[in-house]
């Protein structure tokens, strides 16, 4: 996981900083941030409010542990935590974003606010990157609603549980295609998750990334070859 998200960080392929919604204890946000530093000097602004929520299925602080470890890993100066949710953190936002992770609340509601909140900041040709975009019917359907069914996405890539795609202002005639073609290869991949032949999900998800690889994953390819798992 930390060796995928070093990659991550190091898409430096428009002008703009790395926002992740979701950080935890930091894992993926150190990661980041070590990768970012190879390529240039944007900050990565973490977003996880951190605190208890037994109303929504969160019964551990983990800000302290957050702290420790970007403090540990040497990056403290790289990273921006914010202390907050996604929605408290977007009031006021200025600033472009090349690359945005959603690794937040997975329920469809959090996750459609996540999306229609920090979207609109991405700069054309940043890249979006979402987890469970597979197993977790919330950002499967902000996909469906936002993304696969919007001419202002193109160069979709799929694998496993994470779906990555680049801002346009207009996809063409032959982005288009390629979409479909990479939404005809996903259902095949989940067709191919849920039955019971031996060695179909491995191999689908094999397939499937070398379908939908892209020209701007030559630094990414390994996030997208296993979900980030916490």
């Amino acid at each position: 996981m930390q060796d995928s998200c070093y990659k991550l960080g190091q898409f430096n392929d428009r002008q703009g900083v790395i926002v992740e919604i979701g950080s935890w204890k930091g894992k993926s946000t150190v990661a980041l941030a070590l990768g970012a530093a190879q390529i240039h000097s944007e900050k990565i602004y973490a977003i996880d409010p951190h605190r208890i929520m037994p109303e929504d299925g969160y019964w551990e602080d983990t800000e302290k542990e957050f702290l420790d470890n970007i403090q540990q890993a040497g990056v403290s100066a790289q990273v921006v935590p914010m202390v907050m949710t996604s929605a408290a953190a977007a009031q006021n936002w200025h600033q472009p974003i090349r690359l945005l992770w959603i690794d937040g609340d997975h329920r469809y509601e959090p996750t459609k606010l996540d999306f229609s909140l920090w979207e609109p900041h991405r700069v054309e040709g940043g890249i979006l990157a979402m987890h469970d975009t597979i197993r977790k019917n919330g950002p499967k359907r902000v996909l469906w609603e936002q993304v696969f069914r919007s001419d202002r996405f193109q160069e979709i890539a799929i694998v496993d549980n994470i779906t990555a795609m680049r801002k346009v202002s207009h996809a063409s005639t032959g982005a288009k295609l390629r979409k479909n073609f990479s939404l005809a290869a996903r259902a095949l991949y989940i067709a191919a998750r849920k039955s019971r032949v031996p060695n179909a999900k491995q191999t689908g998800r094999r397939l499937l990334e070398k379908l939908t690889r892209q020209p701007w994953l030559i630094l990414l390819l390994a996030i997208f070859s296993a979900s980030i798992a916490r």
